[in-house]
């Protein structure tokens, strides 16, 4: 069996030192100044909380995954939520 045509071939993703700047329009890398701009935002610990409590509810009701598997996935997003927890408690005061 041959090889299909160039043309229906999938896209190689760019390689080489300038690849970043090809894959953003302008070839402007904003890595840094989306960094920034992260770093000066404060943090919203109750959304955090509830982004992962969120997930917690959706990985105990998924009808895919095995009582092992989400046993595994609410003990790691548990551990997230008191790392959290832990955290707010040293930004206070």
């Amino acid at each position: 069996m041959s090889e299909p045509p160039a043309s229906q071939q999938p896209a190689q993703p760019p390689t080489g030192p300038d690849r970043d700047q090809r894959a953003v329009p302008g070839g402007h890398d904003k890595r840094e100044e989306i960094a920034r701009a992260t770093r000066r935002t404060p943090r919203d610990l109750a959304a955090e909380r509830a982004f992962l409590q969120n997930k917690i509810d959706i990985v105990r009701t998924h009808s895919t995954l095995t009582e092992a598997q989400k046993q595994q996935a609410i003990a790691g997003l548990q551990r997230e939520l008191r790392k959290l927890s832990q955290g707010a408690d040293e930004d206070r005061p």
